[in-house]
């Protein structure tokens, strides 16, 4: 702990303390809220365990604060307003449980999608500030927005915070002047092509958000804590295309200046803090970084914003190396780390590095399929390096009630994984691996630079299975004679898989080669 002293000071968002700097970053919880709109139990769980792994304040994924101007299909996200009693209910049990383990939790509330809402996702037309090209679909123009229904949205903001001081939230986040959701539409002269007060200059398009801090205050009081998620730059290059990392375009979204400039008028409206971040759908990649962005990516943008508010700034983007999120504080270029995925794969980031076991941290590889990927195939969030991210009950590892002699024949990612949980179990085991190293295609796969999380992943399993005193075997090809001879009382085969080759012209040619 002594190396990383200024993530663990406690600090102040408004007058609510939180005991350390490490935010938990909001992430879509699709596929586990209710038919209601409500919070499963699953859903519970998956927050309870960041909690218990010593996070100091957990963001929730977005809650909507309105299901009937733009309808989302039942079940698809929470929606504080739907049904409130049971939304209480769900809520009031995960902020009690959460609270138990010192964590504070702010529930993020979302006014909609907008241009960006999936037509799948939808029961109603799409809806936008402007008669604009829906992002998935760009044959279906979205139905303009009402000034009527623009204050509704406020009005509905204001419950839901309510909602949300009665569940025992410790305050809300407003989702999103990021990524080119509906409240950024509005905010983006792109997208806003709007007459009424909500659109024109600069102040003008903030109004929305700027109507919505207010009536939150105005309801519940200028006490409880309101942050803005917020994009510093939107990387759109044009309509569906993205600036890319050092190219030179000509910013069609917010760029910096903009941002800087809009901050300012917004904590003066009364924000109390920046979750602030970069990119939009139109360029995802920054939005929601994958492997080869670099890890502290948005850290120059932030550093800026620091200079023009006096209110806490938290940034994500790729921070969970830990010298990395203490470096970021001590330079001042945010207030507090939030991290995403590095908590999904190890919900017990925060401990770890506190009690000095940074090394036994399960890394992120930025692969993006156990999170985001599984979203697009319609299914409940989870991590591709721990699957019982979203699970944790169903996929609790408990003690064995005998202890068994277990074999395992293989020493890639299957075989370490089936080898360590076996040791969790209690069982005693030994791997046997017939090259000269453990790891797999994992060795391949980590050369290039912009995979060394790959490589950091493979280091992790070693030193999990070295704690555990898992026997293991080099240069031992096992044979059933072999196997037969030491007599286990269980086998696991995880020998490898068969290379998925695509179909491209010229991929049979000598100078091409692959892992496998």
């Amino acid at each position: 702990m002594a190396a990383y002293t200024r993530l663990f000071e406690p600090i102040k968002i408004g007058k609510v303390e939180i005991k350390n700097k490490i935010a938990m970053a909001p992430m879509g919880v699709l596929g586990l809220a209710t038919q209601d709109g409500c919070f499963s139990k699953r859903v519970v769980d998956y927050y309870v365990e960041r909690a218990k792994g010593g996070t100091g304040l957990i963001i929730t994924s977005v809650t909507k604060v309105d299901n009937e101007i733009e309808r989302f299909k039942a079940g698809a996200v929470p929606v504080a307003t739907a049904n409130p009693l049971h939304f209480i209910a769900t809520a009031g049990e995960l902020t009690e449980r959460v609270h138990a383990y010192g964590t504070k939790i702010f529930l993020q509330l979302g006014m909609g999608f907008g241009r960006v809402a999936a037509p799948i996702l939808l029961e109603s037309h799409p809806v936008a500030p402007s008669a604009i090209p829906n992002f998935w679909d760009p044959s279906i123009t979205c139905r303009e927005l009402t000034t009527a229904e623009v204050e509704t949205l406020v009005q509905r903001a204001s419950e839901a915070a309510e909602i949300a001081v009665e569940a025992g939230f410790d305050g809300v986040e407003i989702h999103a002047m990021h990524e080119g959701y509906l409240l950024d539409q509005f905010t983006i002269a792109l997208f806003n092509r709007r007459g009424d007060k909500y659109g024109g200059a600069l102040e003008d398009r903030l109004t929305f958000p700027i109507e919505i801090v207010r009536a939150i205050k105005d309801r519940v009081g200028k006490d409880f804590p309101v942050v803005l998620r917020f994009s510093i730059k939107n990387y759109i290059k044009d309509w569906r295309q993205g600036g890319l990392p050092g190219e030179n375009f000509q910013e069609k979204g917010r760029d910096v200046e903009e941002a800087l400039a809009a901050a300012k008028i917004l904590e003066g409206a009364g924000y109390d803090g920046f979750d602030a971040d970069a990119g939009s759908y139109d360029a995802w990649y920054w939005a929601h970084p994958p492997v080869y962005q670099k890890h502290g990516c948005y850290l120059p943008l932030t550093q800026r914003l620091k200079e023009v508010v006096k209110v806490p700034v938290i940034v994500a983007g790729r921070l969970e190396i830990p010298e990395l999120a203490e470096e970021a504080l001590v330079k001042g270029q945010a207030d507090m780390i939030a991290i995403g995925r590095g908590l999904l794969t190890d919900p017990y980031w925060v401990n770890k590095v506190m009690t000095g076991r940074s090394k036994n941290i399960r890394p992120c590889i930025g692969c993006h399929d156990g999170c985001l990927g599984r979203g697009f195939l319609g299914r409940p969030l989870s991590c591709t390096v721990n699957p019982a991210c979203g699970r944790e009950e169903e996929y609790a590892i408990d003690r064995a009630p005998e202890a068994k002699q277990v074999m395992v024949i293989g020493g890639g990612v299957a075989g370490m994984e089936a080898a360590r949980v076996a040791a969790l179990r209690g069982h005693r085991v030994s791997l046997y691996e017939k090259s000269d190293r453990l790891g797999g295609h994992v060795v391949e796969a980590a050369v290039p630079d912009f995979k060394a999380d790959d490589g950091r992943l493979l280091e992790w399993y070693k030193t999990e299975l070295g704690e555990l005193q898992v026997e293991i075997h080099l240069n031992q090809e096992v044979t059933p004679d072999f196997v037969q001879q030491q007599n286990p009382d269980a086998v696991i085969v995880a020998t490898g898989s068969t290379p998925a080759i695509p179909d491209i012209a010229g991929i049979n040619k000598d100078k091409v080669t692959t892992v496998s």
